[in-house]
């Protein structure tokens, strides 16, 4: 039905059509109380394991975004897999991932290279890939729910769609910080998720604002509306709207630096909204200037 990614408390990371495919769900049923079959492709052991949705770990399909499901193991994995380490995967642009996925059509268990290209596909959430290769060396229909592993050796998303016709070499993945919003759960597995954000310099909340009001997705109500829900329902239902629309940036930028990772979330929605802008490339490059002059949280 497609593949998973093990992560640290017997838990595994894929997609949730996955798993309504394999439990043959309805579009609006809930897989609570039912159990999946999960095999271990990298073990000797060829054990046979079982799992469920976890409470907070269900977030189907809805309107082109979520497509996150997180299960909780009934025992320990075989005691030769490692779990996987989830790292934020930030600017996609021209990095190159490995995936192990089973294929339908194709031998199962095979590695396949793609290029992310940046933020794309019917999703604000979805990064999309470039296969490297052809036939049975793309990403194909199988592969939902496979770990893209980054050169450091640490998941950065997962494969959440292929292109049409069956031998294109695009596809999609939701990155890990999409996921961990959608199942927050996921937090104490990622890498570089900080339990507090970085002490930003002094002035940066009005630099940050300044550079936002010139990015025409904050100057738009409707986008701007589109946008913060993209960043995160929590910072969605907190923000508040002003007539005036510096202030309302501004009120935005406040809200975003009260979590460690929520300018990030806000730069990630607008970076598929803007598309490479020339206000939205100087506002990144704004957030690396701040950045190498912000102190590490203590």
């Amino acid at each position: 039905m497609g593949s998973g990614v093990l992560v640290s408390g017997g838990r595994v990371l894929t997609c949730a059509h996955v798993v309504q495919a394999a439990l043959r769900l309805g579009d609006d049923e809930s897989p609570e109380g039912l159990r999946v079959a999960l095999d271990h492709p990298g073990s000797l052991a060829h054990e046979v394991s079982y799992a469920s949705v976890l409470p907070r770990g269900w977030a189907p399909p809805d309107h082109e975004r979520a497509d996150v499901a997180v299960l909780g193991l009934d025992g320990p994995p075989p005691a030769d897999c490692v779990p996987a380490r989830l790292r934020h995967c930030g600017p996609a642009r021209g990095r190159t991932v490995r995936v192990f996925g089973q294929s339908t059509v194709a031998p199962p268990g095979l590695w396949v290279t793609a290029r992310l290209v940046g933020a794309g596909g019917p999703s604000p959430d979805w990064v999309q890939l470039d296969g490297s290769g052809s036939g049975d060396t793309r990403v194909r229909g199988g592969y939902s729910g496979a770990g893209a592993v980054g050169e450091d050796g640490d998941v950065i998303g997962i494969v959440v769609a292929t292109r049409r016709p069956a031998d294109s070499s695009t596809s999609w993945m939701i990155p890990v910080e999409a996921a961990a919003r959608y199942c927050p759960l996921l937090g104490d597995a990622i890498a570089d998720a900080l339990p507090a954000g970085p002490a930003w310099p002094r002035g940066a909340s009005r630099e940050l604002a300044t550079a936002l009001v010139r990015v025409p997705s904050m100057r738009d109500p409707q986008r701007r509306d589109s946008v913060l829900r993209d960043t995160g329902d929590d910072i969605f239902a907190l923000a508040e709207r002003s007539a005036v629309l510096l202030e309302d940036v501004r009120g935005v930028v406040e809200l975003c630096l009260q979590y460690a990772d929520g300018i990030d979330r806000l730069a990630a929605a607008l970076r598929w909204y803007e598309r490479g802008s020339l206000p939205m490339r100087e506002f990144e490059r704004l957030l690396l200037r701040l950045r190498g002059t912000a102190e590490p949280a203590s």
